[in-house]
């Protein structure tokens, strides 16, 4: 296979070793095409940076991160951001979410014409797209998560076993299921090479699989917060070859492959791409079709990410110029980036609060992590360090009645109120 040939500008280096295998190809001579740094919580299991790099031998771009699978099934497990609804996507309780669950599902139903097909949905979070399979008459449904709250609220749905597991763990037996269900869960994944042979184990002889991830190829169309994808979570950037390739490495035929956008909250719009494959017999495909232009994608991404986040230095230098002390709501990317890519990064920062439970008591950058109702003690303004979220968060703030003066990203409509 033709080795990738890729542009040495936007000061990206020449080729080096990873210390990552390639997700897709297994190679590990790549070219390096941006580097993240990110403040972490204390006792935090995962590595506080890597660089994004791009394959040289398939054309794939993935974060060369010194963590272990290891290490990223035990922050699932911990530390989920799917555990609040408020703000987690997967359980359908926002209107918007449940419409992409809703149309997901109708159009895996309308590839399996026998309801009691079993299906497992591999990283289910709270159970809202097996909600949907039963309403739609299926009555073999199987929600895996490694989140114990997760799997507590998907086992309250009816006709719905949920199991605590990961993909590379997973609570099944060989070929017991027809359909599994695997929705924005491989972007997450450090080994995927050994996650697409467990999904093709425990499926049936020509079962079907539903896999959809990010489309790495309209990130910069897409941008709505700075490097949102470039994450500790998002450690695979898929365009719709690469996603074709990995799966008939894997051992599956590949039937459809098609690009979609969905709904990161309400109006904020998110590139996604997705396949429907059948297991086969044979395994092991070679890569066919390397991948000339997803390098070129990330790169646009760089670059406008870059120039967004000059824009937030320049509007929090202004909105907070005369304010001493400030609360972040918010630990999640768009904090994180504030932390190592703005003023924000200053000792100004009092506090930290969010509404998921399960980031209570912790500390990031020195400073405590608050239950919001906490936050009325403090005389300090609270910035929303969420772009994404912005609309939730604000909306929370208002039910808590909390005086606190308000700072939001909308830097199109700056937002400072009492």
């Amino acid at each position: 296979m033709p080795a990738i040939e890729l542009s040495a500008a936007h000061g990206s280096v020449g080729s080096v070793s990873s210390v990552r295998e390639c997700p897709v190809c297994d190679c590990r001579l790549v070219q390096p095409l941006h580097s993240m740094r990110f403040f972490l919580p204390d006792a935090h299991p995962l590595a506080d940076g890597y660089d994004v790099v791009a394959c040289l031998a398939c054309g794939a771009v993935y974060a060369d991160t010194p963590s272990f699978q290891a290490d990223y099934d035990r922050y699932y497990a911990d530390s989920s951001r799917y555990s609040d609804p408020r703000t987690g996507t997967g359980a359908g309780v926002q209107a918007w979410d449940d419409a992409r669950l809703e149309a997901t599902a109708r159009m895996v139903a309308d590839l399996l014409p026998d309801r009691t097909a079993r299906i497992a949905d591999i990283g289910c979070a709270n159970g809202g797209l097996l909600r949907w399979f039963a309403r739609l008459g299926f009555d073999q449904l199987l929600g895996v998560d490694p989140s114990p709250a997760c799997v507590t609220a998907a086992a309250e749905i009816p006709g719905v076993e949920a199991r605590r597991g990961t993909i590379f763990d997973l609570p099944l037996e060989p070929a017991s299921v027809e359909c599994v269900m695997l929705s924005h869960v491989l972007e997450h994944v450090r080994d995927v090479g050994a996650a697409v042979a467990n999904l093709r184990n425990v499926l049936s002889t020509n079962g079907t699989a539903y896999v959809e991830v990010p489309d790495a190829t309209r990130y910069a169309e897409c941008l709505a917060a700075a490097f949102q994808d470039f994450n500790v979570e998002h450690i695979n950037h898929f365009s719709p070859t690469s996603l074709t390739n990995m799966l008939r490495r894997g051992g599956f035929e590949v039937e459809h492959v098609g690009q979609k956008t969905i709904e990161a909250s309400p109006g904020v719009p998110y590139p996604a791409v997705w396949a429907v494959a059948r297991a086969t017999v044979s395994r092991g495909t070679p890569v066919v079709q390397p991948d000339q232009t997803l390098a070129g994608c990330i790169r646009d991404y760089v670059d406008r990410s870059a120039a967004a986040i000059a824009v937030y230095d320049a509007f929090l230098d202004r909105a907070l110029a005369d304010v001493p002390e400030i609360v972040v709501w918010g630990t999640g990317q768009t904090t994180l980036t504030l932390l190592s890519s703005t003023r924000v990064g200053g000792s100004r920062v009092v506090a930290f609060t969010d509404s998921n439970p399960l980031y209570h008591g912790r500390r990031l950058a020195g400073r405590p992590v608050l239950p919001p109702e906490d936050v009325a003690g403090i005389d300090a303004p609270i910035l929303v360090g969420s772009i994404i979220h912005r609309r939730a968060i604000t909306d929370r703030i208002r039910e808590l009645g909390l005086p606190n003066p308000v700072v939001t990203l909308d830097v199109a409509r700056p937002l400072f109120q009492a």
